[in-house]
């Protein structure tokens, strides 16, 4: 007697490829379809050298010169400036609490620099998920174009376990001592939107204030006076509006700034885009093992997705709403206070429906925006998602907002906020599926 079709699928599943039937053993952006290592990147970076052309700024430009032509060129806020004086990063021999490293972002790109060293630039691609790249300015040849060059290195860290073993993002809160390295033992803090405020920023610079709440930044660690554990030495007390006192702004295209709402909307972005790459990976991943099943039993390859493939894309769709929509965000009872330059330069280019109401709208006490769904709805990342799972998050959302009942775990919202959401997306996000008609 033949073999049903469960057993038949059950015995071609243990005759695939490992790397199809589970998830492969060094991160499943490195197998098919991805081959992350072997693919040439496609992002706003490579794209922008890639028509650079003879550039006088980008050819003969000292560093800040070519830092403001990036900035400038892939429409990245200079008011979006972050520093970082802890080394945690590849270029930890430049970084000091008297010379920071700059971090600044848009929707789809982040930008490191250090003084004296290399420009760390994160893009997207949207196959391949996250791609790391650095933009050599030391020891380059006069008159010739800054190298992109693409390090593998760059995954140690960024494709750890604290990203699932994909190529992500980071937002580490440190104990830093005077020198800015981590005191380890003291332990370290994965950063995202529901962190308390106690365990973030530390190893970094903040002016504004979150009240109410004590951060980690703006201090350094040192031994107790018993021996026994650490204490945190407070370079200034209160809020800090500018960090002339701390070293020297004049490099830095923003000055001595390090917004706090700027850092909380680095942090949401962080958990963000590390959910949106790894339901793109994930849906890659699960529609070539689908084909080749199909394939293996002589099936149509365009025949529909089994329960455990449509299970491992609901799951997906969940989880990445879980952080569009802020549900684990930490409460702000006392709100928070930063500069209004960050916020002018986020609001720019906002797409707004017809009552004036936008993602980009802040709120700034008891939450962080008005309106509690992630504006990286707009962003290529979410854009470019392969459209099974596009859809069925554009799904998902409808329902959660429209039937609030069947979707208790979303709770949070009110029926305000849900009335406000739906007008929102339904004027300024293209291509909706019907369930939004």
């Amino acid at each position: 007697m033949l073999p049903d079709a469960s057993v038949l699928r059950a015995l071609v599943v243990t005759a695939l490829p490992l790397g199809l039937a589970v998830a492969h053993a060094g991160g499943l952006h490195e197998g098919a379809p991805v081959h992350y290592y072997e693919s040439e990147p496609d992002t706003k970076l490579t794209r922008f050298f890639a028509e650079a052309g003879d550039r006088p700024d980008l050819r003969s430009g000292d560093e800040r010169v070519v830092l403001d032509a990036l900035l400038k060129g892939l429409d990245i806020p200079a008011e979006s400036q972050v520093l970082v004086f802890s080394k945690t990063s590849a270029q930890n021999d430049r970084i000091a609490p008297e010379r920071p490293r700059a971090i600044y972002f848009s929707d789809d790109l982040y930008l490191g620099w250090v003084q004296g060293g290399e420009i760390e630039v994160a893009s997207f691609d949207p196959r391949l998920g996250m791609v790391f790249h650095l933009v050599k300015i030391t020891g380059r040849e006069p008159g010739s174009l800054p190298q992109l060059v693409r390090e593998r290195s760059c995954l140690n860290c960024h494709a750890g376990s604290s990203n699932r073993e994909l190529p992500g993002l980071m937002a580490r809160s440190v104990y830093p001592s005077g020198s800015g390295l981590p005191v380890f033992e003291a332990g370290t803090f994965h950063v995202r939107q529901s962190s308390p405020i106690e365990e973030r920023w530390g190893g970094w610079y903040v002016t504004g204030q979150v009240e109410g709440g004590e951060h980690l930044g703006n201090a350094l660690a040192r031994p107790a006076p018993d021996g026994a554990g650490i204490e945190l030495e407070r370079l200034a007390t209160g809020p800090v509006a500018n960090l002339d006192a701390f070293f020297d702004g004049k490099p830095y295209p923003h000055g001595g700034k390090s917004d706090v709402v700027a850092l909380m909307v680095l942090e949401h972005q962080v958990g963000v885009h590390n959910l949106l790459v790894e339901a793109n990976l994930t849906t890659q991943a699960t529609l070539h093992r689908h084909r080749e099943m199909r394939k293996a039993l002589g099936e149509p390859i365009d025949g529909p997705l089994s329960e455990t493939n449509e299970r491992i894309l609901r799951s997906l769709a969940n989880r990445v709403l879980r952080e569009m929509l802020y549900v684990e965000e930490v409460a702000l009872p006392g709100g928070i206070d930063g500069a209004a330059d960050f916020q002018r330069a986020f609001a720019e280019g906002r797409r707004k429906n017809a009552e004036g109401r936008s993602l980009r709208d802040f709120r700034l006490y008891e939450r962080l925006m008005k309106y509690r769904c992630s504006h990286l709805i707009y962003s290529e990342a979410f854009e470019t998602l392969p459209g099974e799972i596009r859809v069925r998050i554009l799904d998902q959302l409808h329902g959660i907002l429209s039937r609030p009942a069947e979707w208790p775990e979303f709770s949070h919202f009110g029926e305000s906020e849900r009335r406000h959401l739906l007008a929102i997306l339904r004027e300024t996000v293209p291509d909706l599926p019907p369930s939004w008609r």
